[in-house]
């Protein structure tokens, strides 16, 4: 299903045009994005920003995390690393689960330390993680739990919505999401003290309450999400068929693992994802990848190739200069031995280069069957080839 942008977002825009409120204002269409989403997803506060990665910045500063504190991230994406960076606190990176690709809740509690302020989970490419957990592990240790739901607008776990397990979720609206805005984002959360204090980031005059930014969403922007909102239930539905086709497809290939989904997860259509399995193969992973470049297979091999520590943005401590902030701050002098190496979440190093993935959303039923066709006729050459 392509996007639909038409009559239903031109009137929520004529609207706001018409008001002659642009900006954000209290009771105008911000506010009614808000309140439709947070029914959409079960939580009792919602407040719009203008993006996720600035809502996972909010969200950290909330947590309390600042020099010298320590924030828990995944290593499969680099966001919740960034956020960490952005409130001068340190990245520290937990391992994920071979099977799911997602965050370790043993590798977490290994990480935690008297430092530590919350632990950021990315439900990645529509897949919840171990979120009550994670969670029981957040309140044991007095930690916040942020939800980086960029990925999982109707994913569930255990029965609540994505986004509702931890303190807080994070839900991103980028032109490339399942409710796009171009961009923009939502935070929601269940917690009636956290929920005034996301009010606090939305407005505050001249003067804010504590040091922070204008992350707020403007008056057009939430017009196309209101449109939006009511289209995005369809646009999932289609892209769950196409997510349901490539797990059948890749279930007849023995050398190919399917990302396992547990019974008490229902995940949102975004991204496939399988494993190369070189024991099982009749040719090994470089060559099968050639194989289906010949074929005009559209797959995606590797994803990031390693792991987020291993990039140079986390590894020279630039954030705030040549302080050496903040893995090289003069208040976290007795952590300086804690590096990002090698070897630092070996699942996550291994796992990596082995992932395939391939788009399903906005991939139409016709265009669907070629891509599965050549994929088929990949495979078809890799094993004649063995």
């Amino acid at each position: 299903m392509a996007r639909e942008f038409g009559d239903l977002e031109l009137g929520y825009l004529k609207r706001v045009l018409d008001s002659g409120v642009l900006g954000w204002a209290e009771g105008h269409l911000v506010t009614e994005f808000e309140d439709a989403f947070k029914e959409v997803v079960g939580a009792r506060h919602a407040i719009a920003r203008n993006s996720a990665m600035t809502g996972l910045v909010d969200a950290v500063m909330l947590a309390g995390a600042g020099v010298a504190d320590e924030v828990i991230c995944d290593p499969l994406v680099q966001f919740g690393g960034i956020a960490a960076l952005a409130n001068n606190a340190v990245p520290v990176f937990a391992d994920v689960r071979a099977d799911t690709y997602l965050l370790d809740p043993e590798s977490v509690r290994a990480a935690i330390t008297p430092r530590t302020k919350a632990i950021i989970v990315t439900d990645l490419w529509g897949l919840c993680a171990e979120l009550d957990t994670l969670r029981e592990i957040a309140d044991e240790h007095g930690l916040m739990l942020i939800e980086d739901c960029a990925h999982t607008i109707y994913a569930y776990y255990k029965g609540r919505h994505a986004g509702t397990w931890g303190h807080m979720g994070v839900f991103s609206f980028q032109q490339g999401k399942h409710l796009p805005t171009g961009d923009g984002a939502m935070l929601v959360t269940d917690s009636g003290d956290i929920g005034p204090r996301l009010r606090d980031l939305q407005y505050w005059g001249e003067s804010p309450k504590t040091l922070m930014l204008n992350h707020r969403m403007n008056e057009m922007t939430a017009a196309v999400g209101l449109g939006q909102l009511q289209r995005v239930r369809a646009y999932v539905d289609e892209y769950n068929v196409n997510l349901a086709r490539w797990i059948e497809e890749v279930e007849r290939v023995p050398w190919l693992q399917n990302r396992h989904v547990p019974a008490d997860c229902v995940q949102a259509g975004y991204q496939f994802a399988c494993t190369f399995e070189p024991e099982e193969a009749p040719v090994e992973h470089g060559r099968f990848k050639a194989i289906c470049k010949e074929a005009g297979a559209p797959l995606g091999f590797g994803f990031t190739e390693r792991p987020a520590y291993l990039y140079e943005f986390f590894q020279v401590p630039w954030a705030y200069g040549d302080c050496g902030c903040p893995t090289r701050c003069p208040w976290y002098a007795e952590k300086a031995d804690y590096e990002y190496r090698r070897g630092l979440c070996p699942v996550a190093e291994e796992l990596l280069p082995r992932i395939i993935t391939t788009g399903v959303m906005q991939v139409p039923p016709a265009e669907m069957d070629e891509r599965i066709e050549r994929f088929r006729e990949a495979v078809r050459r890799a094993e004649e080839a063995a």
